[in-house]
C-alpha cells in the first residue's frame, strides 16, 4: 500500500495565527487584496474561525465585491458566528450601499422585535431604520450610469437642486462611494453647481483616498485634479501665511476680533477650494479679511490704515474686499 505523502507535511506552527494577524495588518493598512488572500488562507485551515470570515467581508467591502460581502456576513449571522450585533452592523452597511433599504428595513424591524437590541447600539440601529424607511417612501435614484441617469427626471431635479445636493452627499458618509463617483464628478463639472456642494464633494472624495482625475468647475475656472493628491484646507499654505500675518497684526491687539477674521479667511478659502484667490498676494488677502472682518463687526478702518499696516504697495484692496463679501454670503446652505 502507498503511503500519503501529504501524511508527511508538517504545518509551520501557528500559520494560522500568523496568517490572521498578517491579514488584520493588511487590512489596517488599506492592502485589502493582500489582505484577502491571506483570510482565505488561513479560511482553508478553518472552517468556522469568526474572525477569519469577517475578515474576508470587510476586505469584499472595501474591493467593491458587495454582493459577496452581503452573502459571508448573511452565513455568520445564520450560523451564529463572531458578535451579532457587530457582524449585523457590517451587513446593514453592506445593504445601504447595495441600496436595498427594503431588506434594512426589514431586517433591523425583525432584530427590534426580539427585543434584545443592546442599549450602546440602540440610537445607530434606530436612526437606520429611520433612514431606510425614508428611502423606501420616496423613489431611489439609481446613480451607477451618468449617461442613463441623465434622461431620469430625478437626477436633473438632482443637478438643478442644491438642498438635494447636500442631502445627498450627507447620505454618502461613511458609505463606499465607488459607485457614486459618476453622478459626484458631474456636480463637480457642473458650471452652475453650487461651490460649496463641490467642496463638501472634494473632502468626501479625499477621505474616501479617491485616486482618478476628476473636473472641478467654480466661478468660471476649471481644473483637474485627483482628489487623494490634495493637500488639506487647513495645511495649504497660502491659507496658513494669511493666518499667521493675522496673527501678528491683530492676535495681540484683539484677540476675539483675530478669531472671528480666521474664521471668515477659512470660509472664504473652502468656498474657492481647490482654487486659491486670484492675485495670489498674501499681503493683500490679510489686509482685506483684516477689513471685512472690522466691518462685519461694525467697526470702520482706512484703506491708507490697511495699506500701512500691511505694506501694500499695489491697488486692488477694495477689489479683494468686494471678494470676500461676495463669497461670504454664499458661504452658508
Amino acid at each position: 500500500m502507498k503511503k500519503d505523502k501529504r501524511s508527511n507535511v508538517v504545518p509551520f506552527p501557528n500559520l494560522k495565527e500568523r496568517l490572521v494577524d498578517k491579514g488584520m495588518a493588511a487590512l489596517k493598512s488599506k492592502h485589502y487584496q493582500e489582505a484577502l488572500e491571506l483570510f482565505s488562507e488561513a479560511k482553508k485551515m478553518e472552517e468556522d474561525k469568526a474572525e477569519i470570515h469577517l475578515g474576508i467581508a470587510l476586505c469584499l467591502m472595501e474591493l467593491g465585491e458587495l454582493e459577496e460581502a452581503k452573502n459571508v456576513c448573511k452565513k455568520m449571522l445564520q450560523e451564529d458566528l463572531g458578535h451579532y450585533y457587530t457582524v449585523m452592523q457590517i451587513y446593514l452597511t453592506i445593504l445601504i450601499q447595495l441600496r436595498e433599504y427594503g431588506e434594512v428595513q426589514a431586517t433591523i424591524e425583525a432584530v427590534l422585535e426580539e427585543n434584545h437590541l443592546p442599549a450602546e447600539s440602540a440610537e445607530h440601529f434606530y436612526k437606520l431604520l429611520e433612514f431606510s424607511r425614508k428611502m423606501n417612501t420616496n423613489k431611489e435614484i439609481e446613480f451607477e450610469d451618468v449617461e442613463v441617469e441623465a434622461r431620469n427626471p430625478q437626477f436633473e431635479n438632482l443637478l438643478q437642486n442644491t438642498a438635494a445636493q447636500v442631502e445627498y452627499v450627507h447620505s454618502l458618509k461613511d458609505l463606499n462611494i465607488t459607485k457614486h463617483l459618476g453622478v459626484l464628478q458631474t456636480i463637480l463639472a457642473d458650471p452652475q453647481g453650487h461651490p460649496v456642494v463641490k467642496s463638501m464633494i472634494l473632502q468626501l472624495m479625499m477621505e474616501n483616498e479617491i485616486s482618478k482625475k476628476v473636473t472641478v468647475t467654480k466661478f468660471g475656472e476649471s481644473m483637474i485634479i485627483i482628489p487623494d493628491q490634495l493637500e488639506d484646507l487647513a495645511d495649504l499654505p497660502f491659507t496658513k501665511k494669511i493666518i499667521s500675518m493675522l496673527d501678528d497684526t491683530l492676535g495681540n491687539e484683539n484677540p476675539t476680533l483675530f478669531e472671528a477674521a480666521k474664521d471668515l479667511w477659512i470660509r472664504h478659502m473652502y468656498v474657492l477650494y481647490p482654487f486659491l484667490p486670484q492675485p495670489a498676494d498674501v499681503k493683500l488677502w490679510a489686509a482685506a479679511v483684516h477689513k471685512v472682518g472690522y466691518e462685519m463687526h461694525g467697526i470702520e478702518i482706512e484703506e491708507a490704515e490697511l495699506n500701512e499696516t500691511y505694506n501694500l504697495n499695489q491697488k486692488g484692496l477694495t477689489n479683494a474686499c468686494q471678494k470676500i463679501m461676495d463669497i461670504e454670503k454664499i458661504s452658508y446652505l
